[in-house]
């Protein structure tokens, strides 16, 4: 008989669903699911799970808020990790629905419950760096331009919107951008924007200019440029341990001198000044660091 693995979102303990640990993708390959939790998320929950046949360990992503904009957005997310490739990227590995029991009124009931299976990171960013006093340049340079080279391939089909430590995962050696839950596509046709006229966008801490002036009732759009600026905010308290909140100077910076201009526009509160996209601030990083 299989064993019963308890799903709940931290900050919603009231809804808690059970299901077998052994789960079949959409194509029937079985996985193992660790009754551990990984991480956990605003809708989702993220396990450690293990491929049946071949023994490979992956994350397994469960979204248990079943409305359904929060369904759509998750299959969204699904269909652009199956479009979009980069080797630090997380990748996509399947995608499947389970049944959840659960009991209402002391009677049991049924839910579908949609998981992604993806590539499976020690921790993310924002642990790593905590364990951390400091990194060097040769070891982060690397990551910030494969990042935006990352952020340049997701452009080509979506805006992100939800950069931060959280959502950057590392994987050995590697920095992988992650969670495009939240991501708007460029075509309209494709894909419906499922965000709300009042509804805040993008992470809490680490907003762009645009983002945090819609939460006041300003109609500033988000641009690729806004998720330069996130990305950069998240190479800057990386080089500085400093979130780069108020008025920024160069006696702030701790970093090299010959990226600072880089990361420095990619922050101003002017989005003309900043890279447009994930490729120029990939090529920029990569003249700067050339320069130096």
């Amino acid at each position: 008989m299989a064993e019963m693995i308890t799903l709940f979102l931290e900050q919603n303990r009231r809804e808690v669903y059970y299901i077998p640990n052994r789960i079949e993708d959409e194509n029937g390959r079985v996985y193992v699911v660790d009754a551990e939790k990984l991480g956990n998320g605003g809708n989702a929950v993220v396990h450690k799970c293990v491929d049946y046949v071949t023994g490979e360990e992956y994350a397994i992503k469960f979204q248990l808020s079943l409305k359904t904009k929060r369904i759509k957005r998750f299959m969204n997310e699904i269909k652009l990790l199956q479009e979009v490739e980069h080797e630090q990227l997380i990748k996509y590995i399947a995608n499947g629905k389970c049944i959840g029991k659960y009991k209402i009124n002391k009677q049991e009931k049924n839910k579908e419950i949609p998981f992604i299976i993806m590539t499976l990171a020690n921790k993310n960013l924002r642990d790593f760096l905590l364990e951390r006093e400091e990194i060097d340049f040769s070891e982060y340079i690397a990551q910030f331009q494969g990042l935006a080279a990352a952020l340049a391939v997701i452009h080509k089909k979506a805006i992100h919107r939800d950069i931060k430590p959280e959502n950057i995962l590392v994987s050995g050696e590697t920095w992988l951008l992650s969670d495009f839950g939240l991501c708007k596509f460029h075509d309209a046709d494709e894909e419906e924007d499922l965000t709300g006229d009042n509804e805040n966008i993008g992470p809490k801490f680490w907003m762009s200019p645009e983002a945090l002036n819609r939460t006041i009732g300003n109609k500033d759009e988000i641009m690729k440029c806004s998720d330069v600026y996130q990305l950069c905010s998240v190479f800057w308290y990386i080089v500085n341990k400093r979130h780069p909140s108020g008025v920024l100077t160069k006696d702030d910076w701790l970093g090299p001198e010959h990226i600072f201009d880089v990361i420095y526009n990619s922050l101003s509160h002017d989005p003309g000044k900043r890279p447009h996209d994930g490729e120029s601030l990939f090529l920029k990083l990569c003249e700067a660091t050339l320069a130096g």
